[in-house]
């Protein structure tokens, strides 16, 4: 079955580690049939949540007027939230998580939607991915997601290491093995 997936972009550099990771997992999920739809987060106005619940009533935010709207409907559309992030201080960087704090609105109408993580560093240890497997494990558990995993590139910090890395071909498959 064909699904409709959206890949939540959040780095600062369009060409960067991560885009480009994600890149492959766009091409083969593209080649298995799936409609796929990137929303680049690291360059759309979105406000932080400033905790104030009136919107968890009403199922969207009251409080902000930005690009979190069009965040909201592809959220809601999609079979499956693919989350793109590079790690900058062994967590999620500040683009992606205003995302995440922002689906208390409206996170009753993502449950039971597929999800993955893509994450690339610089750093190659076991240490720089723990905190933010963590907390993708976490969320995707809170939110009720089905999920689909992680790559989580270490060593992999700009577009030139990614692609000399068997993470592309890892992230390619995936795409490609979706049903």
């Amino acid at each position: 079955k064909s699904m409709n997936i959206l890949v939540l972009e959040s780095s600062p550099h369009k060409d960067g580690a991560s885009n480009t990771l994600a890149g492959y997992f766009i091409k083969g999920a593209k080649e298995a049939g799936h409609s796929v739809s990137i929303l680049d987060v690291g360059h759309m106005s979105i406000m932080p949540c400033v905790g104030c619940y009136r919107g968890k009533s009403v199922g969207h935010c009251v409080f902000h007027k930005d690009d979190m709207y069009i965040v909201e409907q592809e959220l809601i559309n999609a079979d499956m939230v693919v989350y793109v992030t590079p790690i900058y201080f062994y967590d999620m960087c500040a683009q992606l998580k205003l995302v995440i704090d922002r689906l208390h609105c409206f996170y009753g109408h993502l449950e039971g939607k597929k999800c993955l993580l893509l994450a690339t560093a610089w750093r190659a240890d076991d240490e720089v991915m723990v905190y933010l497997k963590n907390l993708y494990q976490g969320m995707a558990h809170y939110l009720h997601y089905e999920n689909l995993g992680a790559i989580m590139a270490k060593g992999c910090g700009s577009p030139e290491t990614i692609r000399r890395s068997l993470y592309v071909a890892e992230a390619y498959e995936l795409g490609k093995s979706l049903n």
